[in-house]
């Protein structure tokens, strides 16, 4: 180490403290306390004045936020493709079978857009096409969910 560019500073510490600072320095391979709180103190300021955490953050922890957000990835692509898939088949019956002309397309978005807010976006062909044809639906079976 090199004392000659260092200033001795008193430090006031809870015993409860230089005791876990003692156990550490093993672990730390620091030769003193000395070391060892400016080890600390290097790492702590270092962590402060960063914007960039991943730094100080362990690697397991790194890690496993990446795992969870790429599961999270992988579910909401899976229930976009499913959402697709249901949008897609919506619009090839509209295609197919709604013959009317005149139909008020402004109109439909906002009932649409208002029945998604309803629902929470619960909403399924198979109810729509219920809906369309004026099939009863129970209370509980209304919306599924």
């Amino acid at each position: 180490m090199d004392y000659e560019n260092k200033v001795k500073t008193t430090l006031w510490l809870h015993p409860s403290v230089i005791e876990k600072a003692d156990n550490t320095m093993k672990l730390a391979k620091c030769h003193s306390r000395s070391e060892l709180m400016e080890d600390a103190l290097q790492f702590y300021c270092g962590y402060v004045q960063s914007k960039d955490a991943s730094k100080y953050l362990p690697p397991v922890i790194a890690e496993t936020i990446r795992e969870v957000m790429e599961n999270n990835d992988n579910r909401v692509r899976s229930l976009l493709f499913k959402l697709a898939v249901e949008v897609n088949m919506a619009c090839h019956t509209i295609a197919a079978h709604f013959r009317v002309d005149d139909i008020d397309r402004r109109a439909l978005r906002a009932f649409a857009v208002d029945e998604v807010k309803k629902t929470n976006g619960q909403v399924s062909f198979d109810h729509a096409l219920d809906v369309q044809r004026r099939i009863p639906v129970k209370d509980d079976q209304k919306w599924p969910g």
